[in-house]
């Protein structure tokens, strides 16, 4: 039968401890060859305990080098006994684990907003370029004058259709400027916010246009260190959808909740409304991407940058009866 580590260890010092004793009655005896003898014990069982350290320091200093230089294929050896130390072991292969898990969606996410962002600049510029003088010789030749008697009727149709032109390409130069403004974010300039007094004037922001919400703090004074500007038009957007997706509802609650949850602060933004489809909720923070026949897909591809450029996150849960974005900003 295997000795438990911490068995191991009370025996060893036990034994430390009797040897001591007995060396030290037996040299007050004159016995002193027993007496060397009992010493050579106690300094071995000693020599044994520092070398049970030695190894377990050596191995979190192997695993602990590993994770600094971004190896995450590390993790203590274990066997498959009922041993603490084992225990210990698997429990924390267990918490790396999960913690190169969450660095790899980390990452994964951050991989994936900085391709969106290189993307979005390259469409909007060529597209720029290419709308830019379309516009500029659409705009000339429909404000061109013509005498009344050179005025024909296939010049009438050639005048409609460069409005025509015109009037579209200004509309598509419109819709890029939109998404220019994923890529054009900037750092966020942070300062404390006191997210009671942010949510009272956002009501009465809101209320002026029809949107109704109410809101609770907790705790009361509730600070958050962040972009006051970005954080009030991430929650305009959330308040935005979440009043276009109550459209036809009776009696439709929108909320919103911001506490403080460990080292984080949570600002939920819930409602009653129609829902979001299983099948578009993994895509739903995708740039261009939109569930509304109108939508530009830019709001909520907005919220979750927002989010990344204060080194938080967005997540939705949304099911029959209620739906909740969730943006965590860290403390």
């Amino acid at each position: 039968m295997k000795i438990k580590s911490k068995h191991k260890f009370l025996l060893k010092v036990t034994a430390i401890v009797l040897l001591s004793l007995a060396g030290v009655w037996l040299f007050w005896s004159q016995l002193y060859f027993s007496a060397l003898f009992m010493l050579f014990g106690v300094v071995g069982f000693a020599i044994s305990l520092y070398y049970d350290r030695k190894k377990l320091i050596e191995k979190m200093e192997r695993m602990i080098g590993g994770i600094r230089n971004a190896d995450f294929t590390t993790h203590f050896r274990t066997s498959r006994s009922d041993d603490e130390l084992d225990n210990l072991m698997a429990e924390m292969n267990e918490a790396l684990e999960m913690f190169r898990e969450r660095t790899h969606d980390s990452m994964v996410e951050e991989a994936e907003a900085i391709a969106w962002q290189k993307l979005i600049s390259v469409l909007t510029h060529e597209i720029m370029n290419s709308i830019a003088p379309i516009i500029s010789l659409s705009e000339t030749l429909t404000d061109r004058e013509v005498d009344k008697e050179e005025e024909s009727e296939e010049y009438k149709i050639m005048q409609q259709a460069m409005e025509a032109i015109h009037r579209r390409s200004v509309g598509l130069l419109s819709f890029v400027e939109n998404y220019r403004k994923l890529t054009r974010l900037p750092q966020p300039v942070r300062q404390p916010i006191a997210l009671r007094l942010m949510l009272t004037s956002l009501q009465q922001l809101t209320s002026s246009y029809g949107l109704t919400f109410s809101f609770n703090v907790y705790p009361d004074q509730l600070i958050l260190n962040a972009d006051k500007g970005m954080v009030e038009q991430l929650l305009l957007n959330l308040l935005k959808n979440a009043k276009e997706a109550c459209e036809g509802i009776e009696n439709t609650a929108i909320s919103v909740m911001a506490e403080k949850v460990g080292n984080s602060i949570k600002i939920s933004v819930s409602d009653n409304g129609q829902g979001i489809v299983p099948e578009a909720r993994d895509k739903i923070f995708i740039p261009f991407y939109s569930t509304k026949a109108k939508g530009s897909g830019i709001g909520l591809s907005l919220c979750k940058q927002i989010a990344l450029r204060h080194g938080g996150k967005i997540f939705l849960n949304s099911d029959n009866s209620v739906t909740r974005f969730t943006t965590v900003f860290p403390d």
